[in-house]
């Protein structure tokens, strides 16, 4: 027999399970607060799609009252398209548990709102469930809508324009119009896609070009205007002109490129130009004729290597490329600069030489580009920079091989465009200067080291110049004889010579050049006595050889040698002038009364 419960006990228990009830209502007060304040639509419906749980937010954006909900089908906020694809949807998450979808629903006062929803199913008591939330896109959709109609709007203009267009990072091509397309010889825009632009450059216009467009994207400069030969698909090469600016599309820094083919203007252009050219070549030519090919400038020689140097500057003097001067120390480099400097079209305009070696490399950049007053510690005054003060003219660069590849990188920026500042100053300045170099290094050898950069040595070696050294063109040592001594004995009269003196200096093979030779005679002058330093062998001219009254029999010997070398040029003279001496004379440099009395000696 059962004991039956007490009072007391049973009136425990039913505290115990009002208690409970109250817990449970408070959760799910908590619960209903808590769904009812979550953004957007929440929504809980069983497989017969009879609504359980929604917020207030499904209330407010559809516009239906709750009974209203209770009594509508889910099915009756979306139609057409979005109504299958939410049935596809809700199929797919009571299968697999989740799903999402894009859909627009409909509301009660005709709005179409685009909504994500998500949904995940769940079972409880055997029967199936779907939980979602509804996320309200249209700030998203219009922002992605203007986004492609202004990328439609940006397609048709581009596509209309008569100018080529691309679009491209990191070389690869992201877009390209019709004009473009058919410049370069392609069918379609299409074609273009993720090619890269780098094998359309022709061949010498690479390494301008890929700094050009490294520049731009990595935000040097905003804007840079080209003119180069491009290269079709028949390899056919054409020249186009453009400008490359950095843009943002869809998020990357991105070059936008122009481009029109100017071929034919370009090739009159050329044309018009190699006229030109000619036309001051020949006048240079003209301009260079004084002692006919003996001498060119302040350059003095006749040997065949010599003629192919005049050539070279006479060349260089017609044009306005940059030019680097191979050779020897003391072949007379800077003397080859100032030539192609006096004969161009900027003799003018201020020649700059500049020793690069002689400079401390933290001096460098100061001494190019200049400093404001203050810009750092010592700088009292405003300085003017190698740059500033050679606008208009010629730059030297004496042991270009010796600046550093940082000053170089700022340099070739300066010279192509891109501008440079005054230490202390935020100001751009440009400089309009042609860069004649200097180097007794192989600049090749000098980029695999490591001490050039490659564009900047493409920048500067358009026209190269190799001056041979002294040993190679002994032929040319009397006549730079007698220029230093024309130049050194102006005191006591033109000095000559013994031939055996003269037979010593042909012998010797100069390791200094031609500044050797110069020093040699400046101490004949002043010691009587030919001495070479490097030099120094038994009965060589490292000693003393000749006593006064010896080296004034050479001298005498000497001089039936230079009458008849006189001779020769005179007679040369007057043969190549049909006998007018004038003209002859003026060739020789001489006045016609010299000319005269010089015949008359010589018998003539």
């Amino acid at each position: 027999m059962t004991e039956k419960p007490s009072s007391e006990k049973l009136e425990n228990r039913i505290a115990e399970l009002e208690e409970k009830i109250q817990k449970y209502s408070r959760q799910n007060q908590f619960f209903d607060l808590l769904i009812s304040s979550l953004p957007g639509l929440f929504y809980l419906f069983d497989s017969d799609f009879f609504i359980h749980k929604w917020n207030k937010n499904v209330e407010t954006v559809t516009g239906f009252t709750a009974e209203e909900i209770q009594s509508r089908h889910l099915f009756d906020l979306f139609t057409g398209e979005d109504l299958i694809l939410i049935q596809k949807g809700i199929e797919e998450t009571f299968l697999k548990g989740e799903a999402t979808v894009e859909a627009v629903l409909n509301t009660t006062d005709g709005q179409k709102i685009p909504y994500y929803f998500t949904g995940a199913s769940t079972t409880i008591e055997n029967k199936h469930f779907l939980l979602g939330v509804g996320i309200d896109i249209s700030k998203r959709k219009k922002a992605e809508n203007a986004l492609k109609e202004s990328e439609a709007l940006y397609r048709i203009f581009a596509e209309r324009m008569t100018e080529g267009v691309i679009l491209f990072h990191n070389f690869k091509i992201l877009f390209a119009n019709k004009a473009f397309t058919s410049m370069i010889g392609y069918k379609n825009p299409s074609d273009l896609i993720r090619k890269n632009i780098m094998d359309m450059i022709a061949e010498g216009f690479e390494v301008y070009f890929r700094e050009m467009f490294e520049a731009i994207q990595n935000d040097i400069c905003k804007e840079r205007f080209f003119q180069a030969r491009w290269r079709t698909t028949e390899e056919k090469e054409i020249w186009v002109e453009g400008r490359a600016n950095l843009i943002k599309w869809k998020g990357e820094r991105t070059v936008l490129l122009t481009a029109r083919d100017i071929t034919e203007t370009k090739l009159i252009e050329i044309s018009l130009q190699e006229e030109t050219e000619n036309l001051r070549r020949e006048n240079v030519t003209l301009r260079s004729s004084i002692k006919d090919r003996y001498r060119l400038g302040e350059i003095i020689g006749k040997s065949k290597s010599m003629q192919v140097v005049y050539e070279r500057i006479l060349n260089a003097a017609a044009s306005n490329a940059n030019v680097v001067i191979y050779g020897e120390s003391g072949t007379g480099k800077e003397l080859v600069a100032r030539a192609v400097h006096k004969m161009s079209r900027r003799s003018e305009k201020p020649f700059i030489a500049v020793n690069s070696s002689a400079i401390p490399d933290n001096l460098l950049e100061s001494e190019f580009f200049g400093y404001k007053k203050g810009g750092f510690t010592g700088a009292h005054a405003d300085h003017q920079g190698y740059l500033d003060r050679a606008d208009g003219g010629t730059l030297f660069l004496d042991e270009v091989g010796d600046i550093n590849p940082g000053l170089q990188a700022k340099l070739l920026r300066a010279l192509e465009g891109g501008g440079y500042s005054p230490i202390g100053s935020s100001v751009v300045k440009q400089s309009d200067v042609r860069i004649l170099s200097a180097t007794h290094k192989n600049l090749m050898n000098q980029i695999k080291e490591g001490n050039m950069r490659e564009d900047f040595f493409y920048r500067i070696h358009i026209i190269p110049i190799h001056l041979p050294p002294l040993r190679e063109r002994k032929d040319d040592i009397p006549l730079l004889v007698e220029h230093f001594l024309k130049i050194y004995s102006y005191e006591k009269g033109l000095k000559q010579l013994s031939g055996q003196v003269m037979e010593e200096l042909m012998q010797y093979d100069y390791p200094g050049n031609v500044r050797e030779l110069q020093n040699i005679i400046q101490r004949y002058l002043a010691v009587k006595t030919i001495d070479f330093i490097c030099r120094n062998d038994t009965g060589s001219p490292g000693k003393e050889k000749e006593s006064d009254e010896v080296q004034k029999s050479m001298e005498n010997s000497l001089h039936s040698n230079i009458g008849s070398m006189e001779k020769e040029m005179i007679r040369k003279a007057l043969t190549e002038h049909r006998n007018n001496k004038s003209r002859a004379a003026e060739a020789l440099g001489i006045s016609r009364k010299t000319l005269s009395r010089k015949m008359k000696r010589l018998n003539l």
